[in-house]
């Protein structure tokens, strides 16, 4: 068995607007917003780091009236999501740490969302977990691009510095 699938993901308790609140249910986190100054829960809210990625794993009973969320908020527990997303073949090498930073690329690219996701914060450490295979794709601006799986550096983990 592989030591990834033994420990379990580290959850994060926090509150989202109902509608979102399914497990499999993936979202970015982007900050506060205005209506929260006065909210007696909000530090349970924010408690994410803004333009991550995160996925809904469990639904937990307390629910909450939000100005945000006309519908309501409910308390779940999340963790950042693994994204998909295209680097050089330079780098592209399963279980290497990389620090993300973007190429630069005309965003009227048809691939530009696939090399620059949402969630993934340029210049922050990432995983490389998989190499997915994928059609090749024609880039204008150097190599075809690998199709990878990444998940955000865990805090804490040790790093090595030479």
């Amino acid at each position: 068995m592989k030591r990834e699938n033994m420990e379990p993901k580290k959850t994060r308790v926090t509150i989202v607007g109902s509608v979102y609140a399914k497990p499999g249910t993936q979202f970015v986190y982007r900050g506060r917003a205005d209506q929260c100054e006065s909210c007696t829960i909000a530090r349970v809210c924010h408690n994410l780091e803004s333009g991550r990625r995160y996925e809904v794993v469990a639904i937990r009973a307390a629910s909450h009236s939000c100005p945000v969320h006309h519908h309501g908020a409910v308390t779940v527990d999340v963790i950042e999501a693994p994204i998909e997303m295209r680097l050089s073949p330079d780098i592209a090498r399963k279980n290497t740490t990389i620090t993300v930073n973007f190429p630069l690329c005309d965003e009227a690219c048809n691939f530009f969302a696939a090399c620059h996701p949402l969630g993934v914060v340029e210049g922050q450490k990432y995983i490389i977990t998989d190499i997915l295979e994928d059609e090749s794709l024609a880039c204008r601006n150097g190599p075809s691009p690998v199709l990878v799986r990444v998940v955000p550096l865990p805090e804490g983990l040790p790093r090595y510095t030479p």
